[in-house]
């Protein structure tokens, strides 16, 4: 049996996700495909503009077959630690064969090479970073720039092999290989990927890594087309031309989409079942300025020691957060009075979220991986799936939050209480908003298509 696992945030759902699915699932002769997602938290260090169960049934009806939740502690935690924490969930379902993920780039080699060098971190390119880092540079410049100094001084180690081993063995290299190298390492997709390589081979994984090329715009790219723009572009469009969706009232009144044809997202450009589900969605969305009181409040009651104790922190930022927090204003404007050369945006704003979450940086030395595998949702037609997994998983199964304290051990339950803690968060900010429809995780039922 052929099992594809993808780590995913779907948020939302969009064209280039479902050809991802239907690209891996041809190329990998696949069974069945299984989803490692994002719960009520994503990456970048904010709420997800739809709640997990929503994004699941998008996930489960634009060709996934079941979908598992990647615990918040992961899905909040810089690029690392995400894909460390995907790999590890995919490790422990005991099915999964190959893991798919996007790339921008055709190179397929080239960014297994590179993965290579990085897990590897030989001598000389650590000291380049060291020493590209006391220059204030950010971590992604820092690390440009020592791989290409260590490139162009340690040719064997890297890109001779690469060019001995190439399909075109009359290249030779040159400075638009310097050039490839530095796209790769900017790209948050190649970034990505770079990380689950990496996570794959120090886990000693068996599972097969499947990179395929990214369709349509760029990650960052806010603009909305016809077909294959990005999920940056929906939320933007969402949160710039729907205003009067921020309460519940309007979103069930004159703001309904389908009555009177204002809702600013293309059809062509979402799957239709996922569109769909986004056009008649029944909560306000959410953006991260949404949590600003909330995070104005911790801000104002942290002593210097807890805020350089929450994850993502340092001793430098908590001293100047407590210095600049009279100039706070909301959420993303004071990332954006915080962040500097080497403390970028996305930093900042995943520390607020541990903030509000109460993800501590000792946590990430406590749970290495995930402790369990939480279903969000499954296909009837991958019952045998289920069934496989619970006969190899070496992680519990739970498909019902109550059953959590029973199979949990008290470590992992720990663990789940992050998750719960998202969950509870998330629906203060729907009720903040005027929302008091959203179920709590104990008692909404996964789903089922």
């Amino acid at each position: 049996m052929n099992v594809v696992g993808i780590i995913a945030e779907y948020n939302p759902f969009h064209r280039g996700h479902e050809y991802q699915i239907l690209k891996l699932r041809e190329i990998c002769h696949a069974d069945y495909v299984i989803i490692a997602m994002s719960g009520n938290f994503v990456q970048r260090g904010a709420p997800a503009l739809m709640d997990k169960y929503s994004r699941t049934r998008m996930a489960l009806s634009c060709g996934a077959d079941l979908v598992l939740e990647l615990p918040s502690l992961f899905a909040t935690a810089s690029a690392e630690y995400f894909s460390t924490g995907g790999v590890c969930l995919l490790n422990g379902a005991g099915v999964v064969t190959h893991l798919g993920f996007g790339a921008e780039t055709e190179n397929h080699q080239l960014l297994c090479a590179l993965a290579d060098l990085l897990s590897k971190e030989p001598e000389h390119y650590r000291e380049n970073l060291r020493r590209e880092l006391k220059t204030g540079a950010s971590f992604p410049a820092a690390r440009s720039a020592a791989l290409r100094n260590y490139i162009a001084t340690d040719m064997p180690s890297l890109l001779q092999n690469y060019y001995t081993e190439s399909a075109s063995p009359d290249l030779q290299p040159s400075h638009a290989t310097f050039t490839e190298i530095e796209d790769i390492l900017i790209s948050p997709n190649n970034i990505l990927a770079l990380e689950y390589l990496q996570a794959l081979a120090t886990s000693g994984s068996d599972i097969i890594p499947t990179p395929i090329c990214r369709k349509g715009n760029g990650y960052h790219d806010t603009a909305i087309t016809q077909d294959f723009c990005s999920a940056s572009a929906i939320r933007s469009c969402l949160r710039e031309k729907l205003p009067c969706l921020q309460t519940v009232e309007q979103t069930h009144t004159a703001n309904c989409p389908t009555k009177n044809g204002s809702f600013p997202i293309p059809e062509t450009a979402m799957p239709k079942t996922a569109y769909d589900i986004l056009n008649h969605y029944p909560h306000p969305f959410l953006f991260e300025d949404d949590l600003s009181a909330l995070l104005h409040y911790e801000l104002l009651t942290d002593d210097t020691d807890r805020l350089a104790a929450w994850g993502d922190s340092s001793q430098e930022i908590a001293n100047r957060l407590s210095a600049e927090r009279e100039h706070f204003t909301n959420w993303s404007g004071f990332c954006q009075h915080m962040k500097t050369k080497n403390i970028t945006h996305a930093r900042l704003s995943r520390l607020f979220t541990h903030m509000l979450l109460h993800i501590r940086q000792e946590d990430y030395r406590r749970f290495t991986a995930p402790a369990y595998l939480r279903v969000l949702g499954f296909r009837k037609s991958a019952a045998p799936l289920l069934s496989a997994i619970k006969s190899h998983s070496s992680l519990p199964l739970i498909t019902n939050a109550a059953d959590a304290e029973r199979f949990l051990s008290p470590e992992a339950q720990q663990l789940w209480q992050f998750d719960m803690r998202s969950s509870d968060l998330y629906r203060l900010c729907l009720a903040a908003k005027g929302d008091y429809s959203m179920k709590n995780d104990y008692r909404q039922q996964i789903i089922c298509l």
